[in-house]
């Protein structure tokens, strides 16, 4: 099995090293879990040969959980001070902390004896695909989705679907990815579609601009194997490019959302690209006159979210006693229910979830906004802690479990690893509401087998040589 797996090697003596040093901190237990999990998560999730999908989804939650923490030791403050509902906020950590340690291991155990395939059987497929091909491929595709969106509108029932259907632009980009990087070819023209794609993705409310860092940085991470000290360079000086994009990103994020929506309360966009587009370049011209501290603070503040998971542990059971796993039975039971069959379905109301749950007062969907608990607070609502562990340790088991499975059932392993880069998206969110978590993940394997049975299939003999 080990040998399946990524090794430290020289980096031992390295973490060995911060680790002491974060007992030195003013958090030092919380600082000290908190860097123990990337090694942890890393030898349980990170084998070699295979994109590390599930390692760097799993480290946005962890980043959600304890960017706080590490922010406070900078500080030089406890880092219950930096929270709103700080009540319950050191329970809040290490309940959330200790619930990805334990999805962790359920995924090792489900992937623990599997064999990825080596790297010269996946260099020698990409170089059978046509580089010229795989690129008109993924512009098409690209070009579709609109068309996509707008069927999704018309066939009621049918969104969730065709949602999850653009989920193949992402399998086509690490195929595009993964083709000119893996070679020594011309890359101008990958550089253009990547400068190109981020632009545009500034255009749409929700902005996915840093969705293509992260599918490109592990893909990347995936065709270099072994890091050159340029890769290293280049490797920060696009994080450092990421994180002040994010930093500008939440200065104008509700200015430019109140332009692309007309003024209303809700996540549309009513002018055009290139209106968007200039509106956004006036916003940012005037971030200089932010305080960049001060915007720091922000983007940490929307990056961490175990606020809310305070707020309900301080009111369940006390004022609210545990559901006894109701609210995991209709998660689950909502699966069977599709809206084309059930329109009657009710419609999933996060923030009314967390108004129940925290007793507080936030705005409901009229105000345009959706605040949910997230699916370990609701693991924490129905079970407690520690008993909330045991079905998040079978959350890992069933991520193993579709991991596995789109990888086995895919036309061939390229397009196996392609699929699973956006399982990421399904996957990577602490805020997530179980129900959608659930839905989201049920889907999306639908999704891979309608792909694999009607449509990979075409591409890849489109695309080979």
């Amino acid at each position: 099995m080990n040998e399946y797996y990524i090794k430290f090697g020289s980096l031992k003596i390295g973490i060995g090293i911060i680790l002491v040093l974060s007992l030195f901190t003013i958090n030092p237990l919380a600082t000290f879990l908190a860097i123990l999990y990337l090694p942890v998560s890393a030898k349980l999730l990170w084998k070699k040969n295979e994109p590390p999908v599930l390692f760097f989804a799993l480290l946005m939650q962890w980043a959600q959980v304890c960017v706080k923490v590490l922010y406070a030791d900078y500080i030089f403050q406890d880092f219950g001070n930096l929270f709103l509902y700080f009540t319950d906020i050191h329970k809040a950590y290490y309940y959330s902390l200790s619930s990805l340690y334990a999805i962790n291991i359920g995924i090792f155990l489900v992937l623990r004896n599997k064999e990825p395939i080596t790297f010269e059987v996946i260099k020698k497929k990409f170089e059978d695909y046509n580089l010229k091909k795989v690129t008109i491929t993924y512009i098409i595709a690209t070009a579709t989705l609109p068309f996509i969106i707008l069927v999704s509108y018309l066939i009621p029932g049918t969104q969730q679907f065709f949602v999850k259907l653009l989920d193949l632009k992402w399998a086509l980009f690490f195929m595009l990815f993964c083709r000119y990087f893996l070679f020594d070819v011309n890359k101008k023209i990958i550089y253009i579609i990547l400068v190109l794609e981020i632009l545009m993705s500034f255009t749409g409310y929700f902005s996915s601009f840093k969705d293509f860092f992260f599918i490109g940085g592990i893909a990347y991470i995936f065709v270099k194997r072994s890091f050159s000290l340029v890769n290293y360079m280049f490797s920060s000086v696009i994080v450092v490019l990421l994180f002040n994009l994010l930093v500008v990103w939440q200065y104008v994020k509700p200015e430019y959302r109140k332009y692309l929506s007309g003024g209303e309360n809700a996540q549309s966009v009513t002018v055009s690209k290139s209106d968007a587009l200039l509106k956004l370049y006036d916003l940012t011209s005037e971030s200089e006159n932010i305080r960049y501290e001060d915007a720091v603070v922000t983007l940490l503040d929307r990056m961490a979210y175990i606020d809310i998971f305070s707020a309900a542990i301080t009111y369940v059971p006390h004022a609210k006693p545990h559901e006894e796993g109701r609210l995991w039975f209709d998660a689950i039971s909502r699966i069977f229910m599709p809206r084309i069959l059930f329109p009657n379905k009710s419609i999933i109301d996060d923030t009314g979830k967390t108004i129940t749950y925290t007793g507080l007062p936030f705005a409901g969907s009229e105000s345009g906004t959706s605040i949910s608990l997230g699916y370990v607070a609701e693991t924490y609502i129905d079970f407690g802690y520690p008993l909330m562990l045991i079905p998040l340790l079978l959350w890992g088991v069933l991520i193993g479990l579709i991991f596995n499975y789109i990888i086995k059932n895919s036309y061939n392993e390229l397009w196996g690893y392609a699929l699973i880069m956006p399982f990421t998206f399904q996957i990577n969110l602490f805020e997530t509401a179980l129900d959608k978590a659930f839905g989201s993940m049920i889907f999306f394997v639908l999704i891979c087998w309608f792909l694999n049975k009607y449509v990979i299939k075409k591409i890849d003999q489109y695309i080979t040589n």
